[in-house]
């Protein structure tokens, strides 16, 4: 596993994240084999951290952010925020879809490449991004899994994985769960 995370995050580049070394080098693996053109997914940016990771190792995929900002462990997390970060770094290839993945999810029709879920952390959120954006995604990355304080999240890939008997858990780095 990774170096542990602390509570308050790390910086990622421009912006802070809550994921490890080990998880943001394998985010930007799973990103970088996304086809020029392709569609990156990620329900929960916050401020952006796991974002960059994503847009920097896949710069011809467009990266599509859904998020309401309604949690912010450090100061305001926002649109506006979000896309300063990028800005900072030079990343031109991130949109963000402001608004709660459940709503937005039952209408996503778009083929994805890659989903990485890392929004609401309740097993209702986490089962409903996967019920709404899982079947769209070529390959799913779901963050936490395994951690002590969100046991649903497990709960949630688990059931979405007996649904979907022709998907597999295919690795876990740190608490990043890979499904193709």
């Amino acid at each position: 596993p990774g170096a542990e995370v602390p509570a308050d995050g790390v910086e990622a580049g421009a912006a802070p994240s809550w994921t490890a070394p080990a998880e943001r080098e394998l985010l930007a693996q799973l990103a970088a084999e996304v086809p020029a053109g392709g569609l990156i997914v990620e329900i929960g940016g916050l401020y952006g951290g796991a974002t960059a990771v994503l847009a920097q190792a896949a710069p011809e995929a467009q990266v599509v952010v859904v998020d309401d900002f309604s949690w912010a462990p450090r100061g305001e997390a926002s649109e506006d925020v979000l896309l300063m970060n990028m800005q900072r770094r030079g990343i031109t290839n991130v949109q963000v879809v402001a608004g709660d993945s459940t709503v937005v999810g039952p209408t996503w029709d778009k083929p994805i490449d890659l989903l990485f879920v890392d929004g609401g952390h309740s097993y209702h959120f986490v089962a409903s991004d996967l019920r709404n954006f899982g079947p769209h995604a070529r390959v799913v990355a779901c963050h936490d899994f395994h951690n002590p304080f969100w046991p649903d999240i497990e709960r949630a890939i688990q059931e979405w994985l007996d649904e979907h008997p022709e998907r597999f858990l295919d690795t876990v780095v740190h608490m990043t769960a890979v499904l193709r």
